[in-house]
């Protein structure tokens, strides 16, 4: 048994524990195990009294009804706080045990008398604490400024200080008894728990509140914080000051105005705190700390504090941008900006956020790629803005490209000048934005650029995505090359210190652009989803998008089980619209609406209209954003997709014909696969329906795609030339070949893992058999098989409609036990 606990405030449906649990209940059928949720909240005034006749052993009665009601409009039904509040009644003789008649006793109006200053258990807690001794008060309220746990050693330093003291004076053998005495009473009287030899929190953070405000004023609390800060920091050492850093700060700039001499400390720390919080990937905190340092600045911050300003402003640009707040970034951005005293190089981190707001919050790939040459030429790196010489520069590029050795790369030297750096940056998302806009020439030559800087300059953080991106301009070439290129991409990871922060971006580009090609397409979900986890944990929102997007793209190409997959879908649909990730959310609808059309989530199946996504909205979405190159050839994909599986081959060759191999062109992914295979299904079925040349030459045309495919390595496209082969068998009227070659695709699809092909094989295979050659018995088994797989990959809304429409076929129900063919 696993039993796990978290705070529903702190974990919502987007973050990445919901997404586990939402996988657990999805796997527990196939996994045989159970999973069971208790949402522990608040109780209502019901369930306090059975709590209460429970710990007290009576009957309920109206005087236990009204004990509920003042225990609720005390404690607001929190567990805790009632457990706390029955017990102080007990101490305060409140509530008594009666020997003589065996049983708890209590008055209900002196209970509401005596307790009637208190409005809340915080209240309570601090009569409580006012009955101490002096020293355990003080000891409580100063524990109680350091944080939901403390570690004693800390106690032990801050004492002397905050005693006006120094340890010196002290004998710190008796100091330590001290608060070994003071902890354990705390512990006694149940404000405090141990969580280990050295460190303990409080039992509950509403005896933290109320230690806090005990004695004090509002300001007189601030007071206290502020000493107890300096206290801290004058006495710990560098390394616990950098343990205790933020709860240092939160100390010391509880107070409005900070004195003069401290202000320069006092700066730096906060510097020190924002820096750490976004290493953490905590943006929301970053912005905290750098916001209390910006304040501290002079007003001629930018001639007496220059490079604490620059670096404050730059990071709570780069953290509002994380948290996708662009009103106030850009406010941030803009200062940075307008100063002239300021080169180019030290505007870079700012220039880089613009950017990517204009790609990613805005969605606007062409302006990110004219404002990233813009800042390339501010730097001194020359790159052509003009489309015809971008495409002289990208053929001399590919031309004049050799593919490193890894001893060759392993030879290379950290790249050391800061433009370059700089320049690498601007130029690995510009190459990403050109492939948004669909601009090849632009994507071509940046990444070879990015690959030569690598090898006459040295490594950079960006040189490894550099080397993938320029795989994917290769493999139309070759895939082994264009492997070999990723290969490369993931060795230059590994040799870079840094290596982390674009990990999630070499993934994506590697195990959705190049490896599917050469590597069974199973094999790459689980990279895609590290790839996401990694994006997410170091701040790349945009790669983590990425990488599940294409997580859901290749998902439906390999096959994967539809119905936990729509549960994946649904759930990073919502976090991509939750996180305003656009582009990937727009391009990724119809992924998600296409899946849940295969499982019946849509009144009309051949409609991407469900649960995900209305057909209607998104084409006016896209018209209305000035025309979406890939979200709106998505939509067609999956439109083909649907009429091949529904059968409305007519509409799905209009529209095959209509797009062409426009996908595979632009984009190469494994998509184009999928999408090649349903173009083929559809072709194939009017050539034998009309006998038009029209189909008939697209037909051709797809499977010679095929077969080139396969030649150059595909190994995902092995069972697509056997179903085509046979497709072509069965137009030119080759019954003996086509009943040879039908099989042979069915038992290579299944084999492979690819379900869902194996179901649709089966299918056109059972209506050749029944339509072509009268076949009666032989395609109600193949009609048998494709049901089976239908079902087997999870669509029970498709195999019910075979099962309705060809039932005649066989005498009794298909048992559900079944052997397929294959």
């Amino acid at each position: 048994m696993f039993i796990g606990i978290y705070r529903s405030n702190e974990v919502d449906e987007a973050h990445y524990l919901s997404k586990t649990i939402r996988d657990l209940h999805a796997a527990k059928e196939k996994g045989g195990f159970e999973v069971t949720e208790i949402s522990v909240g608040n109780l209502d005034v019901s369930v306090c009294e059975e709590i209460l006749i429970s710990l007290l052993s009576v009957d309920p009665s109206p005087a236990s009804s009204r004990l509920a009601e003042i225990c609720h409009k005390r404690t607001d039904g929190n567990v805790f706080h009632l457990l706390s509040y029955l017990t102080m009644l007990q101490e305060e003789n409140l509530l008594q045990f009666h020997l003589g008649m065996f049983k708890w006793t209590w008055n209900c109006d002196r209970i509401e008398e005596e307790t009637a200053a208190s409005s809340n258990v915080v209240d309570l807690i601090l009569a409580k604490i006012a009955k101490q001794p002096q020293e355990m008060k003080y000891f409580l309220q100063l524990v109680s400024c350091l944080g939901s746990s403390f570690e004693k050693d800390v106690v032990l330093c801050a004492l002397p200080q905050m005693r006006d003291s120094t340890a010196c004076e002290f004998d710190m053998n008796e100091l330590e008894d001290e608060v070994d005495e003071l902890i354990s009473l705390a512990i006694h009287e149940r404000f405090l728990e141990s969580q280990s030899d050295l460190r303990f929190c409080w039992v509950h953070d509403s005896i933290q509140e109320a230690a806090l405000k005990q004695r004090f004023s509002e300001s007189e609390i601030d007071t206290f914080k502020f000493k107890l800060g300096n206290a801290l920091l004058q006495s710990l050492t560098e390394e616990d000051v950098e343990n205790n850093l933020f709860d240092i700060v939160n100390l010391l700039t509880s107070i409005d105005e900070c004195p003069e001499e401290d202000r320069a400390t006092l700066l730096g720390l906060c510097l020190k705190a924002a820096k750490k919080s976004t290493e953490l990937t905590s943006f929301d905190s970053c912005v905290i700390y750098a916001e209390r340092g910006i304040s501290l600045l002079p007003v001629e911050k930018w001639t007496q504090e220059r490079e604490v300003s620059l670096e404050l402003y730059s990071l709570i640009t780069e953290a509002y941008l994380s948290i996708v707040n662009a009103e106030k970034m850009k406010v941030y951005a803009d200062e940075v900006l307008q100063q002239s005293s300021l080169s180019e190089l030290e505007k870079v981190r700012v220039h880089i956020c613009n950017i990517s707001l204009y790609a990613g919050v805005m969605n606007k790939a062409r302006e990110a790629l004219d404002m990233s040459i813009d800042v390339l030429r501010k730097l001194g790196c020359k790159f052509p803005k003009n489309k015809l010489l971008q495409a002289r520069l990208a053929v001399s590029s590919v031309l004049g490209a050799k593919l490193p050795s890894e001893k060759d790369i392993a030879a290379l030297s950290p790249m050391e000048d800061e433009t370059r750096k700089a320049c690498m940056e601007i130029m690995v998302n510009a190459a990403t934005f050109s492939h948004h806009c669909n601009n090849i020439p632009a994507f071509i030559a940046l990444n070879s650029r990015m690959a030569q800087w690598t090898m006459k300059y040295g490594v950079d953080v960006y040189s490894a995505p550099a080397f993938a991106l320029f795989g994917m301009v290769k493999k139309s070439m070759s895939y082994k090359t264009a492997a070999l290129y990723a290969d490369r991409g993931f060795q230059l990871l590994d040799m870079c210190k840094e290596g982390k922060r674009t990990e999630s971006r070499v993934t994506y580009i590697s195990w959705f652009q190049i490896y599917p090609f050469s590597k069974p397409i199973h094999s790459t979900l689980k990279h895609l989803l590290r790839g996401y986890k990694v994006g997410m944990e170091v701040g790349d929102v945009e790669s983590a998008m990425w990488n599940v997007s294409q997580y859901m793209c290749n998902s439906i190409v390999a096959g994967k089980a539809l119905k936990p997959l729509a549960v994946d879908c649904v759930t990073y649909i919502e976090q991509m619209q939750m996180l305003k990730a656009d582009f990937t959310y727009h391009m990724s609808l119809p992924f998600a609406q296409g899946v849940l059309n295969m499982i019946g989530d849509a009144e009309d199946p051949l409609k991407l209209s469900g649960s995900a996504m209305v057909e209607e909205d998104f084409l006016a979405m896209i018209e209305s954003s000035g025309g979406q190159f890939w979200s709106s050839l998505h939509l067609q994909i999956f439109k083909s997709m649907m009429c091949s599986f529904f059968g409305d081959f007519e509409n799905g060759a209009k529209l095959a014909l209509e797009r062409g191999d426009v996908y595979e062109k632009k984009n190469g992914s494994p998509l184009a696969m999928t999408d090649t295979l349903h173009q083929g299904v559809s072709f194939y079925a009017m050539a034998r329906k009309t006998k038009e040349k029209r189909y008939i030459k697209a037909a051709k045309k797809v499977k010679n795609k095929v077969v080139t495919w396969v030649k150059k390595g595909n190994v995902n496209a092995v069972h697509y030339l056997s179903f085509f082969e046979a497709e072509e068998a069965a137009l030119e009227g080759k019954a003996e070949s086509a009943t040879e070659l039908y099989p042979k695709a069915i038992i290579s699809a299944a084999r492979s893992g690819f379900q869902h092909d194996a179901a649709l094989v089966s299918e056109r295979y059972a209506e050749y058999l029944l339509h072509d050659l009268k076949e009666n018995d032989s395609a109600g088994q193949y009609f048998q098989d494709s049901i089976q797989y239908y079902q087997g990959w999870g669509s029970d809304y498709k195999a019910e409609m075979l099962r309705k429409k060809y039932s005649y076929l066989w005498p009794d129900e298909i048992p559900k036990d079944i052997t397929v063919n294959a």
